[in-house]
């Protein structure tokens, strides 16, 4: 018996013409929220400092953080906050034991300073933005990843090679 869960997954993905992205949840709540646990310790939220990925792990490449990504309308980017961003962010200890309101906040409000883009609902342009800026990751349907495997690779997240970290959902269609 065949039983339908969803029909698309998400995915975050950059050029072939780079090195592909091993990535953490940890790691993209870092790069992306707006404020983050302070790098000198303590149990308080920072404006985040993170501008190049290797700031945030030394492994990484030292480029510019610089993801394109679905607006606050898209189902897709509901689904990314809810499962990338909120993954991410529960690994701090700190933050999972705030009240749910202020952990809300701190785990889904995501940066605007120019580290996350937001691209509009085309994943097609997103697609071409990638190929045209090889060191930008993007985040959208698994689906565009596999119509541009010709120019797109998709990263690794938790060790999961070209790993759709969420799937549509067929209800709310994002």
């Amino acid at each position: 018996i065949e039983v339908k869960v969803g029909y698309d997954g998400i995915v975050m993905a950059n050029s072939k013409d780079a090195s592909a992205f091993q990535l953490t949840l940890k790691e993209i709540y870092l790069a992306l929220a707006k404020d983050v646990p302070d790098p000198n310790g303590g149990d308080k939220l920072v404006p985040n400092p993170y501008t190049m990925w290797s700031h945030i792990n030394e492994q990484m490449p030292e480029t510019k953080i610089e993801v394109l990504g679905p607006p606050p309308t898209s189902g897709t980017r509901d689904a990314f906050v809810e499962m990338a961003m909120d993954g991410g962010c529960e690994q701090f200890e700190f933050i999972d034991a705030m009240e749910k309101k202020a952990k809300r906040a701190a785990c889904r409000t995501m940066r605007e300073d120019g580290a996350f883009i937001e691209a509009g609902e085309n994943d097609n342009l997103i697609v071409q933005k990638l190929v045209a800026n090889p060191n930008a990751l993007g985040i959208f349907g698994f689906s565009f990843l596999d119509a541009n495997l010709d120019k797109l690779q998709g990263s690794s997240i938790d060790g999961v090679e070209g790993a759709e970290i969420l799937w549509h959902n067929p209800i709310t269609g994002g």
